[in-house]
């Protein structure tokens, strides 16, 4: 806020949002939701800055006093007076948190409805705590939001350098296309980082400056100097100043009293969020339900923070949510079919975890290829996209549970990943007994040549294909690749009928990792 003599120029409309990566934690704040304001957190600045920084270093023309700070509807208020007092026309509010709350690097952010009308500066603004690099300028300043006059643009900036006079500054400004900012409430907001700081209003993005575009004159070779010490916050009303162009009474014509009212201010903090967890207990997966109303429970937590809600689909439809525990809906007249259902928990910070589960209700939906349409030949058919429909239905498999612990959770079948080149995954631990289905179209009668990705540990492995539960290649050998990612191509021919066809992958012996089919 001190020195600024160079406006800003205003940017063009038409930017947009642009978060930061940050996990942003609130590690304090104040609300402004009690009948006086906080000393414990805040200090007053009184008078006029003399003798050492009259006029505060600005050429205002106020009388800074505690009374005209005030708590009133859930916010703080900063009245600009038209009243003679120490010596001065004006007088104003300012407060900080100096020696009380300093931090360093951040998300500092206030929702604040500013004065407006010639004269008036409101501010909200960040000064070092101890002025590691020397005097202003040379150890810094943030200037988050500060307007002046009419209030159609408001701007940010950062003040570094040498110390005064060898000081210097970068800013920007941001408008709304001719309305006042002091309509309306507006978030505003800087995300300062060791290597860069971001000025928002309202999440729009409106300058990024990088430790390339500042320096301090005490530590040259220090490029993060001298924006890498604890700063505290400030937020006060001028009236008058450099930055406004009024230095005598005269040229105040607002109407005053003027108030600058502030919502709240906030201080996050860049911390890894640990993400939540959530289980679905109820119904249990490969479970088969009567139709009608289906109770769907799920226990989540979270270790760093809490639980705000958990929300449960059919599939990507979303059924209802709960946000406490026990963490539970009622599905009302789910129909015969078969679905996914799956738990999504979000925790305090927008963290999520998800928990899913195969169910059939009723009389369920038959076999179905896994992507809703047949594979037509020529084709490569990937072992793990196996035909939905479940146990018994689509697959056979003897152990409960995915033993791999890979791609499709919620079933039995083995799968994990797979280091063949080209591959995501295999199906694997295979049992005599065992089988899985394929659903696939044969465009023309005939012999098709048939590629099978195949791996195994041990020797003397063996399995068939089933083509509509008919063998159609006898027992075929294993090539015995002596790891479970060595692979090798065994092929073979296979007689087909044109038309739809289920192709059944049957091991007669254990211990078969199998990749893919090519036709």
């Amino acid at each position: 806020m001190r020195y600024l003599l160079v406006l800003s120029v205003t940017l063009l409309m038409g930017f947009s949002t642009s978060p930061a990566g940050a996990t942003w934690s609130l590690v304090w704040s104040d609300e402004f939701n009690g009948t006086s304001l906080d000393t414990n957190d805040w200090n007053y600045a009184i008078g006029t800055g003399c003798p050492d920084l009259c006029g505060w270093g600005n050429n205002e023309l106020e009388y800074y006093r505690s009374q005209n700070v005030s708590l009133e509807n859930g916010n703080l208020k900063i009245t600009a007076k038209n009243e003679y007092y120490g010596g001065m026309s004006f007088t104003s509010g300012r407060i900080n948190t100096q020696y009380k709350h300093s931090f360093l690097y951040g998300r500092f952010e206030a929702r604040a409805k500013i004065p407006t009308g010639n004269g008036m500066w409101p501010a909200f603004w960040m000064m070092p705590e101890d002025d590691v690099y020397g005097g202003w300028a040379a150890s810094g300043e943030i200037d988050i939001m500060e307007s002046a006059n009419n209030t159609t643009s408001v701007g940010g900036a950062l003040h570094f350098g040498g110390n005064w006079p060898n000081n210097t500054h970068t800013s920007e400004s941001y408008s709304l296309g001719g309305a006042n900012f002091a309509d309306e409430f507006h978030i505003y907001a800087v995300e300062w980082e060791a290597d860069e700081i971001r000025w928002y209003v309202d999440d729009v993005l409106f300058m990024t400056r990088h430790s390339s575009q500042w320096y301090s004159d005490a530590a040259p070779g220090n490029p993060q100097a001298p924006f890498d010490q604890e700063f505290y916050i400030i937020l006060n009303t001028a009236v008058g100043g450099n930055y406004t162009g009024c230095l005598e009474p005269g040229c105040i014509t607002d109407n005053l009293p003027q108030d600058f009212l502030l919502d709240y201010v906030r201080v996050y903090e860049n911390i890894e969020n640990q993400l939540p967890t959530v289980v679905i207990t109820t119904p249990v997966s490969g479970s088969t339900l009567p139709a009608g109303n289906i109770h769907i429970q799920a226990d989540a937590s979270d270790a760093d923070g809490s639980v705000e809600r958990v929300e449960f689909y059919n599939g990507s439809t979303l059924l209802g949510q709960d946000d406490a525990p026990p963490y539970e809906i009622i599905w009302q007249n789910a129909d015969n079919g078969c679905y996914e259902l799956k738990a999504r928990v979000i925790d305090n910070q927008g963290g999520t975890a998800e928990s899913t589960v195969d169910v059939t209700v009723g009389s369920g939906c038959g076999q179905a290829p896994y992507f809703g349409q047949p594979i037509t030949l020529p084709a490569v058919v990937q072992a793990e996209n196996y035909d939905l429909g479940g146990q018994g239905v689509a697959y056979q498999d003897s152990d409960p549970g995915n033993n791999g612990g890979q791609y499709r959770l919620s079933e039995d079948v083995d799968i994990e990943s797979c280091s063949d080149a080209g591959s995501g995954y295999n199906v694997g631990w295979t049992m005599p007994g065992e089988w899985v289905e394929y659903t696939i179209e044969v465009p023309v009668s005939g012999q098709y040549d048939l590629d099978i990705r195949l791996a195994s540990m041990f020797p003397n492995r063996n399995f068939h294909l089933e083509f509509n539960r008919v063998d159609k290649t006898g027992e075929l050998e294993v090539p015995h690749t002596g790891s479970w990612q060595n692979w090798e191509t065994l092929s073979v021919t296979v007689d087909l009928d044109a038309g739809l066809q289920t192709m059944r992958f049957v091991p007669g012996t254990e211990h078969i990792n199998l990749n893919y089919f090519e036709f």
